[in-house]
C-alpha cells in the first residue's frame, strides 16, 4: 500500500512573500487566499498540487481558462489563483 500511495504525496505549493506581492502589485493576502484555492480545488484528492514554476507567468491564464470549469472555478476564485501562480512563476 505505501508504494501505491507513494505517487500521490504532494509537496506544498511555495508561500508568497510582502516582496513579491509588491513587486506584482497584488496584497499578500489575495496570494495567500490564491495558494489556499489552488491546494483545496486543484489538489484535491491524488491530484498533484500544480506548482507555479511549471509554466511561465504568460502560460497560465490560457492553463487556467482550460481547467476553470473542471476544478468548478467561480470568477473569484480563479482571479486569486492567477493571481498567485503568475506572482510565484519563475519565469
Amino acid at each position: 500500500m505505501a508504494v501505491a500511495n507513494a505517487g500521490c504525496s504532494m509537496s506544498a505549493p511555495p508561500a508568497a512573500t510582502p516582496m513579491i506581492a509588491e513587486r506584482n502589485h497584488v496584497q499578500l493576502a489575495e496570494l495567500n487566499e490564491g495558494r489556499g484555492l489552488l491546494v483545496d480545488k486543484c489538489g484535491n484528492g491524488c491530484h498533484v498540487t500544480p506548482m507555479p514554476a511549471e509554466h511561465t507567468a504568460r502560460e497560465w491564464p490560457a492553463m487556467l481558462d482550460e481547467m476553470s470549469a473542471r476544478a468548478h472555478l467561480g470568477p473569484r476564485d480563479r482571479v486569486l489563483i492567477e493571481r498567485y501562480l503568475v506572482a510565484m512563476a519563475t519565469r
